[in-house]
């Protein structure tokens, strides 16, 4: 979803500094480049580990989740293509749309009461919900089984590393949307993923 669906990564790397500033750490938007992608269950014990944090897990997630949602609600968008794209190829084709995210659910209900994104989806699941999150396919083949869907019949729209993995491991056709990685970093993740910069490239 983010950076796929949203343009919400920034929003993310934004939180994350204001926690960490508001306690004396000082960093670049480079040194969270690792967390691109995570659930929330690999997110903070490396988070707490990278920048040896002494506060307790479930304070810090309330307290980023706290920022996230402040800043949601001023700069929350739609990444550039995904409306027109959704609006020329998808909406009433009969295909089966799904969304399948690491944000939680209560993200999640945050996001829908800002730009109401279930118009969008006939089924979503989030990292709350999963049995695992990505980077394993479970979520996906969970998402595939509550459509009817087999994955050779499947179309995964992802970016970040993690959602890649998850998605080729799943059996489904992969497409990269180049807002995270390069293709060539893509490349490196699975020969099988088909690189775009832009919704329109896709035709279907």
């Amino acid at each position: 979803m983010d950076g796929t669906v949203l343009d919400s990564e920034g929003l993310f790397d934004k939180a994350q500094i204001q926690y960490l500033e508001e306690n004396n750490i000082f960093i670049s938007k480079s040194d969270l480049r690792d967390f691109k992608g995570l659930s929330y269950k690999d997110f903070y014990p490396l988070f707490i580990k990278k920048f040896k944090l002494s506060e307790t897990t479930d304070n810090i997630r309330y307290k980023i989740r706290t920022y996230l949602h402040k800043i949601m609600e001023k700069e929350l968008r739609y990444i550039c293509g995904f409306e027109a794209f959704f609006k020329s190829y998808i909406l009433n084709k009969g295909f089966k749309v799904g969304l399948v995210t690491n944000t939680t659910r209560a993200t999640y209900n945050k996001i829908q009461s800002i730009l109401n994104i279930d118009d969008y989806f006939q089924f979503v699941i989030t990292a709350t919900e999963s049995k695992r999150p990505k980077p394993s396919p479970v979520p996906y083949l969970e998402a595939m089984e509550s459509l009817c869907l087999d994955p050779k019949e499947t179309l995964i729209i992802e970016d970040s590393k993690t959602g890649l993995i998850s998605a080729v491991n799943s059996g489904a056709h992969v497409v990269g949307l180049k807002t995270s990685l390069s293709s060539g970093q893509m490349q490196c993740i699975s020969k099988k993923i088909y690189a775009i910069n832009h919704f329109r490239e896709l035709a279907l």
